[in-house]
């Protein structure tokens, strides 16, 4: 197996996340080279993705990744939306756009999480989320980009609905078990809900297509392999009984960022803001980065699948 990472691991050390060549070339300074590329804030105001000029844009991002001998093996779409009516029609438009970026860089599949509506049924959830996919695989036949599920833990929602092996199963069968749609098998999120992660993968068999790999204590925290007490013996053992095709891809932070999954604070007091210590500096965060493509690599090499 080979070893991908997020551009969004470098997301707090640059203006935007969108300026992938910088993000490229610090993840080149700490041994990645197979990519996984985060379009999360591709729907937002200011993005290239956004304008007429989108396409150049991707192609800024190719020669970026020429020079560092880097590929993208694997990409996140922004959002999709909870609610009906033209914010949902805007953001699956924008996926499908995504899904071109994909096409134009090489990258043969995205992970688009299902939509739910809180207090939702089960069977509304799957409905809704068969209506979506097949309508994004209109655009996977187009482009020939896969599309990926991912599961989520119940501590981030209990309408989501899609937890186990055998509900991402009954996602694919719910559309027609086609050849280019799949699983991307969250091992962060099984481990919140304390799953048998080796019955899980095994179970998904060839329907699992891509993993996100990550650790926690218990609530999704993305904090990178060895912080804290995710086993890796069964998935890794797992992927290799099921026949695992794909990428290792990281979706971990090796440093936590001072928002988002942790939201470190800093101190106000008396109308002054002491914040010398929200983030750690560039120099420490590339050590560390540099640490967490180690610590994969022997993880990988452990069980004789480690591949550059």
């Amino acid at each position: 197996m080979k070893i991908a990472t997020s551009t969004m691991d470098f997301g707090i050390y640059v203006e935007k996340r969108t300026e992938v060549p910088k993000l490229l070339s610090l993840l080149n300074s700490s041994g990645f080279k197979h990519i996984d590329l985060d379009l999360s804030q591709a729907v937002y105001p200011g993005s290239p993705m956004c304008g007429d000029d989108w396409e150049a844009w991707a192609e800024e991002c190719l020669n970026a990744a020429a020079v560092f001998g880097q590929d993208f093996v694997q990409a996140h779409s922004s959002d999709t939306d909870y609610e009906e009516g033209p914010n949902k029609d805007y953001q699956t438009a924008m996926i499908k756009r995504e899904m071109e970026v994909c096409q134009k860089l090489g990258i043969p599949g995205i992970v688009v999480h299902a939509v739910c509506t809180k207090g939702g049924s089960r069977e509304e959830f799957m409905a809704k989320n068969t209506e979506l996919y097949l309508d994004l695989l209109k655009t996977a036949e187009q482009t020939g980009v896969t599309v990926y599920t991912e599961n989520t833990t119940h501590k981030n929602s209990n309408f989501y609905y899609l937890y186990t092996g055998e509900d991402m199963n009954e996602m694919c069968g719910r559309v027609g078990n086609h050849p280019l749609f799949g699983v991307c098998w969250d091992v962060g999120h099984a481990h919140a809900d304390n799953l048998n992660q080796y019955d899980e993968i095994v179970t998904m068999g060839a329907n699992l297509k891509a993993v996100h790999v990550h650790d926690n204590l218990g609530k999704d925290k993305h904090m990178q392999p060895y912080s804290a007490n995710c086993a890796y013996d069964p998935i890794i053992k797992g992927l290799l009984d099921a026949d695992y095709k794909g990428y290792f891809t990281l979706e971990a932070l090796s440093i936590p960022g001072s928002h988002g999954f942790v939201g470190r604070k800093a101190l106000e007091k008396d109308g002054t803001v002491y914040d010398k210590l929200v983030s750690l500096p560039l120099s420490i965060k590339l050590r560390s980065e540099r640490l967490m493509y180690d610590i994969t690599r022997y993880m990988l090499e452990a069980y004789g699948c480690y591949e550059d």
